[in-house]
């Protein structure tokens, strides 16, 4: 019986390592930094999210070698939502002079939890 129970819980393990996977964040669709002068860049994606959550301001963190750091938060806009998944669109200009050379972003949800990242290079269009 107690070889059993280990068996189990053996059994119970070899699953959490497939689980934790499966909650990392998933990867922005098309991603795209584009330079629009000495001292912005426009950032484009995508991602499937809830028909009532928006995406707020961008919010620049540190600068590290080149490639700045940006956080894309989202709020829900109802108290009850329905499940529906739809493709949201996201296009923000922000700050960010020439030394910037690539973004680092993440999506978070509105829990804070990190939803989607991605890292491109500004194009210097």
């Amino acid at each position: 019986m107690t070889s059993m129970k280990f068996v189990l819980a053996l059994a119970t393990l070899s699953f959490i390592p497939g689980m934790v996977h499966a909650q990392e964040a998933r990867t922005l669709d098309d991603l795209d930094a584009d330079r629009l002068n000495a001292s912005q860049v426009k950032i484009e994606f995508e991602y499937t999210g809830g028909a009532c959550e928006e995406v707020g301001t961008a919010q620049l963190g540190e600068l590290v070698d080149g490639t700045l750091s940006v956080t894309f938060p989202t709020t829900s806009t109802a108290e009850v939502c329905t499940m529906q998944a739809v493709e949201i669109e996201v296009e923000q200009a922000i700050e960010a002079d020439e030394t910037v050379t690539h973004v680092d972003v993440t999506l978070l949800a509105p829990d804070g939890t990190v939803m989607a990242t991605g890292t491109d290079r500004v194009d210097e269009d």
